[in-house]
């Protein structure tokens, strides 16, 4: 990646790839340079609803992310898991990766999450 936009134009051809997602709408997208933000709202087949966020930088000629918070829930609202790396959970070992699995109270340690990733753990449950 070249730079902030490019990574964007990454990001958005993924969602566009995915055959679960029926629709994209782009809450907030920023690219200057070297740092930028995105965050979309996606609507998949199962008629679930996933949230993604993602602060991150160039670095050295490769995508790091500060922020992340994958959100993905259920028509009626609930939580089905959410990734992310806000750091008030310390007491989990991957502090501060970290997954909320059907309530924000079930919290459990989760490796680091970007969006290829997300997409893909979602496409696989969807498609049971």
């Amino acid at each position: 990646m070249k730079d902030a936009a490019e990574y964007l134009h990454h990001v958005k051809a993924l969602i566009l790839g995915s055959p679960h997602v029926v629709r994209i709408e782009i809450v907030r997208e920023e690219a200057l340079d070297e740092m930028g933000l995105y965050r979309f709202r996606l609507n998949l087949m199962d008629d679930s609803l996933l949230e993604m966020f993602e602060r991150f930088s160039m670095q050295g000629g490769s995508i790091q992310v500060m922020k992340y918070s994958f959100h993905w829930q259920n028509t009626d609202g609930q939580l089905r898991k959410r990734w992310d790396n806000a750091t008030h959970h310390p007491e989990i070992s991957t502090h501060p990766h970290h997954i909320h699995k059907g309530s924000d109270k079930n919290v459990l340690p989760s490796e680091p999450m970007n969006a290829e990733r997300v997409l893909w753990l979602i496409a696989e449950k969807i498609k049971m």
